[in-house]
């Protein structure tokens, strides 16, 4: 193992409405609602901070002023911060899509309401260099399937963790193994956007898209992250939040 010298720029997709957490998103984006006093977002920078990534682009919508307006331009946090806008929902692979032509390859892309706790993202990023492929995913062992259902699922080869399948939100569980929003990707996802057939809600889904650079023939590395994950989508996610991450005071990654 070499090594790696960490990626230039991180994607944090940043523009969902949040109509499933209201109250919470009625007066602010949702990855601007606050956990124990700290925007999600702010952890989610964090995060890049940790894995020495410091060029950050946010991709907001519309209504996204409270991000701009609490983050600037990222000096204070000892980041720089661009900001991409995402007009209307059209899918995290949109999203991605909407950075051709910033990023330098490969390049991370973190969802902006998502927290993991105790994780190693330094080995997540490690593995895209160690392995012969054109983007990796993060993934965790989780008990509760219902965790499974609300994200995607994987088909993946146990001897070499190589990506055969993705579900999202799969109706069907047939393994343990849970899909997060987390991944590394090559300049090979810019032509499989284009490639991505949109879902049923006119949105690219990144889920399709990855499942699309498999058919063109490129392999998707699956990292298992260790510790704990949560995607904040409910009201109670923010009690559950602010309880993880007291026992978890040393950081979230």
């Amino acid at each position: 193992m070499t090594q790696h010298m960490p990626p230039k720029y991180a994607v944090i997709p940043a523009a969902g409405i949040g109509q499933r957490i209201k109250p919470y998103s009625e007066k602010v984006p949702k990855p601007m609602i606050q956990v124990l006093g700290r925007p999600i977002l702010a952890y989610v920078i964090d995060r890049c901070k940790m894995a020495g990534i410091f060029n950050i682009i946010i991709i907001v919508n519309p209504k996204s002023q409270a991000v701009k307006n609490y983050f600037g331009d990222g000096d204070a946090l000892g980041v720089e911060i661009e900001y991409v806008g995402q007009p209307k929902p059209e899918g995290i692979g949109h999203a991605v899509s909407l950075t051709e032509g910033i990023v330098d390859t490969p390049f991370v892309v973190y969802l902006g309401d998502e927290l993991y706790f105790e994780s190693d993202h330094n080995g997540f990023i490690q593995s895209f260099d160690d392995n012969d492929c054109s983007a990796a995913i993060g993934l965790i062992r989780v008990k509760d399937e219902t965790l499974i259902r609300k994200n995607y699922s994987v088909e993946i080869d146990p001897e070499s963790n190589l990506i055969k399948h993705l579900i999202e939100k799969p109706k069907v569980i047939t393994n343990d193994i849970l899909g997060c929003g987390s991944y590394i990707f090559d300049e090979t996802v810019f032509k499989a956007v284009r490639q991505t057939p949109r879902s049923k809600k006119n949105e690219i889904e990144i889920t399709d898209t990855l499942n699309t650079i498999r058919e063109l023939g490129k392999n998707i590395y699956g990292y298992f992250l260790g510790g704990s994950y949560l995607n904040v989508t409910y009201p109670e996610d923010i009690v559950e939040a602010e309880t993880l991450l007291r026992k978890d005071s040393d950081g979230v990654l």
